[in-house]
């Protein structure tokens, strides 16, 4: 009678429990098992009491099981709480195993001893916890593709099998629907779905899901037989023979939607079982994932089209102005020579005529300069050079600019400098850029000194001037394309020290500038050691 009361009694406590609640004798034979037990184990009560727990217990961990409950029984531990041991696993009546986490404790009256064991199934939890690290995972894949071919691909491959069996992804084009992409766990099926890639546009009939998923922008779910109702409602034969391959039971129509336009379809197909709410909620946070993936790839793509269409354009245009601008260069100066008439009006106006065409050549230099850095391409032919040597020649042809203006130039050459990496040609023009600048900006009586001294791996070389300077606002931006600064009279396209960095840092160096406003403007650059 006190057994069957203290039964009753906890019966009515732990019925209420979603958890398991299992209690068994010191022969481990379970002697109660409550409703929350029942509905995770899928026993009754009847077929399970008087059983030993290694029914519960997946075959694997059978041996060990009884000495391990023995060894916890002549412990001096009561009890286990929940969280404190490793994972385990249980077994349903229906074969399945599932993961669990469970507390045990022990009670002693007199020599008999009594296990209560709390279990709880946390298939729910583990299922959250691995989809949460997927997407995250699919996050950082959709991140490292660039092209929309190969975002397509990527979220085939992991819908497949993450969620699905099988999967469609199709590009909503102005005609209809457009596949980009197909995958599948069976590599024969696979070679069929290829064909639906490379089938066309197709605009399916109506009552087909994806006219519905146009309609609405919301997700369709074919629960069942989903063959036989995608079958009456396809007309392209290709699709046809694709559906007849993976023959689904259930069928799931994600629609893509990014800035609020629908970009496409991502359609999961399972050959047996449906789709229920946990994978539909899944499927939604991946499609969510793809569809900002695809647009930010479609965006890319647009970004990348733009830009060879511009550098063909500014490749044409500068090929094409170059010759013209030649022959006025040459005319001029052809003019010039012949023209002994000292400083008449005609002569002027030739004079002006050849610094217009010599701008404008330069002008189209560094735009074909600019291209190149953008496309990776602007090769120097670097040879070991006397530093000595190299700042002589370039500071030659601006010795003329310089006097012109009645500006001193100083060069300080430290002794024993080493040879550098260098092409001769773009360090000229590196030297041009700053020291022109340095020119423009420097008050008649002023001096620019350019130095050159060793560093530890290589030169240093500085331009000084004692010009305005640049305040600290526009310090940061001095390395823009087509920025100019305030001070300028706006000759050029402000593309000088964009490709002078340029330049520099494919040498292997670094370029930076240090400015105080009314004080003036070094700029520094290095050059490797050969």
């Amino acid at each position: 009678m006190p057994d069957r009361i203290t039964h009753a009694i906890l019966a009515e406590i732990v019925e209420i429990a979603a958890d398991a609640v299992i209690c068994m004798d010191a022969f481990q034979r379970i002697t109660f098992f409550n409703k929350g037990a029942e509905a995770i184990f899928g026993y009754t009560p009847e077929e399970i009491i008087g059983q030993r727990i290694e029914i519960l217990i997946p075959e694997r961990y059978r041996a060990s099981h009884p000495r391990q409950v023995a060894e916890f029984g002549r412990s001096e531990v009561k009890a286990r709480r929940m969280g404190e041991r490793r994972e385990i696993a249980g077994l349903r009546k229906s074969g399945e195993e599932f993961p669990a986490e469970a507390a045990i404790s022990q009670v002693h009256s007199g020599d008999n001893v009594i296990y209560a064991v709390v279990l709880r199934d946390v298939t729910v939890r583990k299922r959250f916890e691995q989809r949460e690290q997927f997407l995250a995972k699919a996050g950082e894949r959709f991140a490292a593709s660039f092209g929309s071919t190969e975002t397509l691909t990527e979220v085939a491959r992991l819908a497949v099998p993450a969620i699905a069996d099988g999967c469609i992804l199709e590009n909503r084009v102005p005609t209809g629907f457009l596949a980009g992409a197909t995958a599948h766990v069976d590599p024969a099926i696979e070679e069929i779905l290829d064909d639906v890639s490379l089938a066309g546009t197709r605009m399916p009939p109506p009552g087909h899901p994806l006219i519905e998923v146009l309609d609405r922008r919301a997700p369709v779910l074919l629960r069942s037989d989903a063959a036989a109702r995608l079958l009456e409602a396809s007309g392209v034969p290709v699709y046809l023979r694709a559906v007849e391959a993976m023959n689904p039971e259930s069928a799931l129509f994600l629609p893509l939607v990014a800035r609020e336009q629908l970009i496409g379809v991502l359609t999961l197909f399972r050959a047996k079982g449906g789709f229920d709410g946990d994978d539909l909620q899944f499927a939604e946070d991946l499609g969510r994932l793809a569809a900002l993936a695809l647009d930010n790839a479609r965006l890319h793509d647009a970004v990348r089209a733009s830009l060879r269409a511009r550098n063909e354009i500014v490749g044409v245009v500068s090929h094409d102005l170059r010759n013209p601008v030649a022959a006025v260069k040459m005319l001029s100066r052809t003019l010039l020579r012949n023209d002994d008439s000292g400083q008449s009006e005609a002569r002027q106006s030739i004079e002006l005529i050849a610094q217009a065409a010599e701008q404008m050549d330069a002008l189209i230099r560094d735009l074909l300069d600019v291209n190149r850095l953008d496309a990776g391409s602007l090769s120097i032919a670097a040879v070991a050079v006397d530093p000595s040597a190299l700042l002589s020649e370039s500071l030659q042809t601006l010795r003329p600019l310089v006097s012109e203006k009645g500006i001193h130039l100083d060069v300080q050459i430290e002794t024993g400098l080493p040879k550098v990496m260098a092409d001769r040609e773009r360090i000229q023009q590196t030297l041009s850029n700053l020291v022109g600048n340095a020119i423009k900006f420097s008050p008649s009586g002023s001096k620019i000194v350019v130095l050159a001294r060793k560093e530890s791996d290589g030169v240093l070389i500085s331009v000084l001037d004692n010009g305005t300077g640049i305040t600290p606002d526009q310090l940061p931006r001095v390395f823009d394309r087509y920025w100019q600064s305030s001070r300028t009279d706006r000759q050029g396209a402000g593309l000088g020290l964009a490709i002078a960095k340029g330049i520099v840092e494919t040498h292997g160096g670094k370029i930076w500038i240090e400015s105080k406003p009314g004080k003036g403007t070094t700029a520094s650059f290095t050059l490797p050691a050969a």
